[in-house]
């Protein structure tokens, strides 16, 4: 991260990163998201999926576990990949130190069927407060500020694109600045049905294919109803400092292959220990615990269906 992205960063809020994945890893995230669309469309549901991931505070399915989300990393290959990318990894840790976590991951997929309106959440410090449907008791995890030559931030995200996205179609857009803001976004200018609608102050950022959104969530945001030709097909992977959690639902390390010892590392749960052996005894119990139940749950499966 240079001293040009450096200031840019902390006077808007956010940073494109040009060409952050290779063509090869373009075509290879898009071909798994595809093949899962498909099969999601010759399912009950015939409405190809618009949203998939962790992003998750609720049990959409009685046989989700209790502490492990759902995860795009499930679908393998650069899914996996993506959580220490070498070309995003020197922003994360200028941004929020060497010892961070992957909080949660989600995809997000805009085109006609999935118009919707642009909802600003967060800004003023990241303190939402009760009008903001996105962590409404927030004041803590979603924060920013710069002291004595540092970055710190609560939850940082990284979109990346799949697709060409022109300012005018819509897509990622928030209020530079507003990260530092000691106001509350104004009620007025919270929602827009249209992009008619949006307010002036808003900056709708335009990416091709393989470039990386960065931002932080302190950072007032949204997304922009989409008028574009195409689709818009965007991977969200949010970061926290260790000792900082949004989401509810932890990730298990034992559901997905290929992890190295710092990709490990970076899917523990949040403590003020970080990846600390002390830390990494406790989470070890816990998978081990969570494998024996998944046992357990398998024999009484086979006993009743023999019964």
């Amino acid at each position: 991260m240079d001293e040009d992205e450096k200031y840019l960063f902390d006077l808007r809020g956010y940073l494109v990163v040009k060409n952050a994945l290779t063509v090869q890893q373009i075509e290879d995230l898009s071909d798994r998201l595809e093949q899962r669309r498909d099969l999601e469309e010759d399912g009950n549901n015939t409405r190809r999926i618009t949203r998939a991931g962790s992003d998750r505070t609720r049990f959409d399915d009685p046989n989700d576990p209790a502490w492990s989300a759902r995860s795009l990393l499930e679908w393998g290959g650069t899914y996996i990949d993506l959580i220490d990318l070498p070309t995003i990894t020197p922003y994360l840790e200028a941004l929020l130190g060497v010892n961070y976590r992957l909080d949660h991951d989600y995809l997000n997929i805009n085109n006609a069927e999935s118009a919707h309106k642009l909802y600003l959440h967060g800004g003023g410090q990241g303190a939402g407060g009760p009008k903001d449907l996105v962590g409404a008791t927030d004041g803590g995890q979603c924060y920013y500020r710069y002291s004595n030559g540092r970055f710190f931030n609560g939850l940082v995200a990284v979109g990346f694109e799949l697709d060409d996205v022109k300012a005018g179609d819509g897509g990622f857009a928030c209020v530079p600045g507003s990260h530092k803001a000691n106001v509350g976004l104004p009620d007025n200018w919270r929602i827009s049905e249209r992009q008619d609608d949006i307010p002036e102050c808003v900056d709708r950022v335009a990416a091709s294919a393989g470039d990386a959104i960065i931002f932080t969530e302190a950072c007032a945001h949204g997304t922009v109803p989409w008028k574009g030709d195409n689709e818009r097909r965007t991977i969200f992977y949010k970061y926290c400092p260790h000792a900082v959690a949004w989401s509810p639902c932890y990730y298990n390390s034992d559901n997905y292959d290929d992890l190295t010892e710092n990709r490990r590392a970076i899917l523990m749960p949040p403590s003020a220990w970080g990846p600390h052996s002390h830390t990494e005894a406790i989470w070890q119990r816990a998978q081990a615990e969570q494998l024996e139940l998944k046992a357990l749950r398998r024999e009484v499966d086979a006993a009743q269906g023999t019964s």
